[in-house]
């Protein structure tokens, strides 16, 4: 970056120093210049390494509502919940956008720079803030906002760590089962192979299969397990898996409730906070994890264009719980619609959970009956054969 001094005149003064007329100094150019060099190398950071958490964005904005609420300045603010900050790169983000606010700009412009880190709903209500001068307001909405969400996702988690627990433990006492228990019984099993029953000979080839060629199942697994990935990557697969999300018996419910329930929440916190709903719609478009349901989004944001509202769209979709048919119905003609929006979310967030612990009951005895037919089959398919030649010794 070049420091212009072209037009501005130079003088000796005192001390023999150089000074400028008519421009800033030198060395105020320089300190902006390594200003600017230091926020472009936070920016390269923050793309390079996004171990920024959920929780240190919920700190910094309940703090900041806080700090805004009692009645201090903006920039001292996040100056001083920086050094509360433990996450180094985070923190970093945040003298960032101290230095950006110093300069002059928004706390929403600043916010631009780290899409990465700062999703579009939280830039938006932010600028619907800065807009009406209510901003510490905005940031509790953010703050209920973001506890709900995570709430959510910690009762999603919670309701299948259990399972996915039990599934990795089970497959780990097969695997030992199978290659550290049976080769100890293959000499004895050699001379009556024949009289064997077939699962133990079945279990049995499939234990030398694992000593003798394990390299093999891991290369096999190694890439069946990234071609899934990769598949499930493009653009086909996720078409794939998202209809069968939309359509799938028993489980579509879930995700349609999921879906209902985020973008109801979404709307409903940005057009309660004074967000142009056209504005607001293209944000939960761009939150949509699922090509079905952000194309079921675009016709909403059609409809609303043309000025024929939400409500058509939604009593289109044959996806499209009737309870929100109804009542978005009802929100729209009673100009209320955040409100219901709201209750919606919140509705839909209760049921999921529930939906999700239901589940998981489930789950777990099925998967306890599972693992205990496999264990059952593969220790009768040891025991028969001693038996076995226990008699034919007697």
């Amino acid at each position: 970056m070049a420091i212009q001094t072209t037009g501005a005149r130079v003088k000796k003064g005192a001390g023999g120093s150089l000074i400028r007329d008519g421009a800033p100094s030198l060395i105020e150019n320089l300190k902006s210049f390594l200003k600017k060099l230091r926020n472009i190398n936070i920016n390269m950071d923050i793309h390079l390494r996004k171990d920024i958490s959920g929780r240190d964005i919920f700190f910094f904005t309940t703090q900041l509502s806080l700090m805004l609420e009692t009645g201090t300045p903006l920039n001292t603010s996040i100056s001083a919940i920086s050094t509360q900050i433990e996450n180094p790169r985070f923190r970093g983000i945040i003298d960032g956008i101290a230095a950006d606010i110093e300069d002059g700009r928004l706390m929403s412009e600043a916010m631009e720079r780290y899409p990465d880190i700062f999703p579009d709903i939280y830039i938006s209500m932010v600028k619907a803030g800065e807009g009406t001068g209510n901003l510490h307001e905005m940031l509790n909405r953010l703050v209920r906002f973001q506890k709900k969400r995570e709430e959510f996702l910690a009762a999603m988690k919670n309701a299948m760590t259990y399972p996915a627990v039990l599934s990795i433990v089970a497959t780990f006492v097969v695997i030992f089962i199978l290659t550290f228990v049976f080769p100890k019984f293959e000499d004895l099993f050699e001379n009556i192979m024949d009289q064997l029953p077939i699962t133990t000979r079945i279990l049995m080839r499939l234990s030398n299969f694992l000593l003798s060629y394990w390299y093999m199942v891991i290369i096999i697994l190694g890439v069946s397990v990234y071609s899934i990935y990769r598949f499930l990557r493009s653009k086909k697969g996720k078409q794939i898996i998202d209809r069968l999300k939309i359509n799938i018996p028993f489980l579509s419910g879930i995700f349609i409730k999921i879906y209902v329930s985020q973008l109801m929440s979404i709307l409903g916190f940005l057009i309660g906070s004074k967000v142009p709903l056209l504005e607001a719609l293209r944000i939960a478009r761009r939150s949509a994890n699922n090509i079905i349901f952000a194309g079921f989004i675009d016709k909403i944001l059609e409809s609303a264009e043309k000025g024929e509202g939400l409500s058509p769209p939604f009593i289109e979709a044959p996806f499209i719980p009737e309870t929100v048919r109804q009542m978005i119905k009802t929100g729209e003609g009673s100009r209320n619609l955040d409100t219901v929006m709201l209750k919606l979310g919140d509705y839909y967030d209760e049921e999921i959970s529930n939906q999700m612990k239901m589940l998981s009951t489930i789950i777990e005895p099925v998967l306890l009956i599972v693992m205990g037919v496999v264990v059952g089959l593969i220790a009768t398919s040891l025991i028969l054969p001693i038996f076995k030649l226990s008699r034919a010794v007697r």
